[in-house]
């Protein structure tokens, strides 16, 4: 007889309202130490330029750390929109991403460890094409 051990586990509860949207998710990997819980909140605050907030807290069992993650985002037009967002490690990332073509985006992005002199910012260029 075989028998089959769970290798991963998620769980996770959600709630949705016309301007927010709040989170709850445990991710559970067996025989690593990838023992977490989250919870995100996203609130519109304003729905006809889409200037968003959220932020995202972070337990990692294994390591007991935490971490807390807050960012933004505002459409500049209705084919590019900004996001920025910095967490308690010192990473701050921002994007501008264009809808060149109908489902068709560039994406510009930079991410930087603020709380580390030697490493050199990431930069980062994506093209998604959609027929």
């Amino acid at each position: 007889m075989k028998t089959e051990n769970f290798t991963k586990c998620n769980a996770g509860l959600s709630f949705t309202n016309a301007d927010l949207i709040a989170s709850l998710a445990l991710h559970v990997i067996m025989n690593e130490k990838g023992d977490s819980v989250n919870a995100s909140y996203y609130h519109i605050l304003n729905p006809s330029t889409n200037i968003a907030v959220g932020a995202e807290v972070t337990h990692s069992f294994s390591t007991n750390v935490n971490t807390i993650t807050v960012g933004t985002q505002h459409v500049l037009d209705p084919l590019t929109t900004i996001k920025a967002s910095v967490n308690s490690d010192g990473k701050a990332s921002a994007l501008i991403q264009h809808e060149w073509r109908p489902k068709s985006l560039f994406t510009n992005f930079r991410k930087v460890d603020t709380k580390s002199n030697d490493k050199s910012p990431k930069v980062g260029l994506a093209l998604a094409l959609k027929p």
